[in-house]
């Protein structure tokens, strides 16, 4: 890169026109200068030149590279070039290096620089007189936990909590979490932290260190809400927490639930029907179960959690069963088999036909027959369009091949029957 760029500023130095100023300005002269270029030109791209010149080429600087060859002729075999009796251009090459040698204009060193504009801005402002401009540089924010207050409280007891928080002691009582108060197994210091400090400051938002759990509040980070919570629901279906999709992204228990008061039927949820609480992230999926085929969940016969687990999940999608069939088998048992003629893209994945939350085909499917058939089979069947087509009319394809999901009739091999 760099000699490239050297043989370019040697071209742009003999063009310059203080060469023309500086030496005798006759035809001759600037001929022999041509030739001694055109000869520099060679040696830089066969690498054919001494150790001395290679050195100085190397350098960067093609004054400095044009200066050590045009020495080197001088001293070694100057007649080998230039004719005889025309020493004088060579001395005046040689005057004019030695002259320019400590105002050679800066290199334009593009492999140093971040990118080609900015080499040329550099440039230009080095050959202008000004000097550059220091780069700015973009760097991603480290966001980092502000350091909580240390503050040295001691536990009061609720009571104390509800002489000024009446209103949410009230809604709170109609909870799970509530009941639990009333019943002496929790306190309100149990999640909020010790609220001696609170109390003799008068109260106010995170005044004492009493925690909050909001979103805004910058003194704690979700993993330490999130640990509060962990502290008493670890097991059970949280047991895959930790480095699940949810808990990677940074999801906040308070994110889905609600504890202050009592909304949805069960597990304090933000929202009175649970679907409505995924909705809040997963909008795609929302609008798939408004498809004129999908799952009733809008019916309210079943709900996310019947297939998946948010909390954490061995497999993937936070299915709640080892595979994506078994967890359509926990309803569609006819399906599970084992048949005598099995279907083979039925026993691999259900997901191979079907979108499991909602289609605008029937039955879900992904594509409508006999398109989806045809991703797989060839035609083969003779006539395969038009008003009477048997792939077309009806059902298509399952006019003939009802038993799709498989067969356990010995005359079944193409799942006719």
């Amino acid at each position: 890169m760099s000699r490239s760029v050297s043989i370019g500023f040697v071209v742009q130095a003999l063009c310059l026109a203080r060469i023309d100023a500086r030496i005798t300005a006759n035809f001759f002269v600037r001929a022999m200068l041509t030739l001694a270029a055109a000869t520099i030109l060679v040696g830089l791209l066969s690498d054919l030149m001494p150790a001395a010149y290679a050195q100085d080429a190397t350098s960067g600087d093609p004054y400095v590279a044009l200066r050590a060859y045009a020495q080197q002729i001088k001293a070694e075999a100057p007649r080998a070039i230039l004719p005889p009796g025309d020493e004088a251009a060579l001395a005046s090459l040689l005057n004019y290096l030695s002259q320019t040698a400590t105002t050679a204009p800066a290199q334009l060193k593009v492999a140093d620089a971040d990118n080609a504009l900015d080499a040329l801005r550099e440039y230009l402002q080095k050959q202008n007189g000004t000097s550059p401009a220091p780069a700015k540089k973009l760097e991603t924010p480290v966001p980092t936990k502000p350091a909580a207050p240390a503050i040295a409280g001691t536990n009061v007891g609720s009571k104390v909590c509800i002489g000024c928080h009446s209103e949410q002691a009230n809604k709170f009582s109609h909870t799970l979490m509530g009941r639990l108060q009333t019943q002496g197994k929790v306190q309100c210091e149990t999640c909020h932290g010790p609220g001696s400090e609170h109390a003799r400051l008068g109260g106010g938002r995170g005044v004492g260190g009493i925690i909050s759990f909001r979103a805004d509040d910058r003194s704690r980070t979700v993993e330490d809400n999130n640990a509060i919570c962990l502290g008493c629901h670890q097991r059970g279906e949280r047991t895959y927490w930790d480095a699940s999709v949810h808990e990677t992204r940074g999801l906040a228990c308070t994110n889905c639930h609600t504890v202050m008061k009592s909304v949805s039927r069960k597990a304090q949820l933000k929202t009175a029907f649970e679907p409505d609480t995924c909705f809040q992230c997963h909008k795609d999926k929302q609008a798939q179960t408004m498809f004129s085929s999908h799952m009733p969940i809008g019916e309210g016969k079943m709900v996310c959690s019947d297939c998946h687990n948010p909390h954490g999940s061995a497999t993937d999608g936070l299915l709640r069963t080892d595979s994506i069939n078994d967890t359509c088998y926990k309803c569609h048992a006819e399906k599970r088999g084992p048949f005598l003629v099995e279907h083979q893209p039925v026993r691999e994945n259900c997901l191979n036909c079907h979108n499991p939350h909602g289609s605008v085909n029937a039955d879900m499917l992904k594509l409508s027959t006999p398109r989806l058939c045809f991703e797989c089979h060839g035609f083969g069947h003779g006539q395969t369009s038009g008003v009477n087509s048997v792939f077309t009319m009806g059902r298509a394809c399952l006019n003939c091949h009802t038993a799709i999901h498989g067969s356990n009739s010995p005359a079944g091999f193409f799942l006719q029957r």
